[in-house]
């Protein structure tokens, strides 16, 4: 895999990787994970994990769902701005046609878990949760999202 990359032709020859429900295409995998996601997504979910998660909004705006000390916050990630999400924080990534953003999150450790987890509504009440050991969000996430 080429260390030095043209985002712009990276994500063209891409984009139909950018399918739902994640809509994301990993580019590298080493210490870092980093992946391009496009929209829009179909996502209720919230995943959680061990680590920080650096977002940076390619084209287009998002919105990142969070759950902050039993409260949901909505976070808006406008075109050209950054978000570093703290880690354990649950965040579901809301976005819109014709967006790509940018992920970049920690290889994560063996003895680490990742969660998904669904809420009822508005509430912090948990109605679903899976925790997994997380290699490949791509491939991951999707087949516990449509369980």
């Amino acid at each position: 895999m080429e260390l030095l990359v043209n985002v712009r032709k990276w994500i063209e020859e891409n984009k139909t990787a950018f399918l739902p429900p994640v809509c994301n295409k990993l580019m590298h995998r080493y210490q870092l994970n980093v992946m391009f996601v496009g929209g829009p997504n179909e996502r209720k979910d919230y995943h959680i994990e061990e680590g920080e998660e650096l977002f940076f909004q390619i084209q287009g705006d998002m919105c990142l769902k969070i759950i902050e000390n039993g409260k949901h916050k909505d976070i808006v990630i406008r075109e050209g701005e950054i978000f570093l999400l703290p880690a354990r924080i649950p965040h579901s990534p809301q976005r819109y046609e014709n967006t790509v953003g940018l992920v970049i999150e920690r290889k994560r450790l063996k003895t680490e878990m990742d969660g998904l987890r669904y809420y009822v509504g508005e509430s912090a009440n948990v109605l679903f949760e899976k925790w997994f050991h997380c290699e490949d969000l791509g491939t991951q996430l999707a087949p516990i999202i449509q369980e």
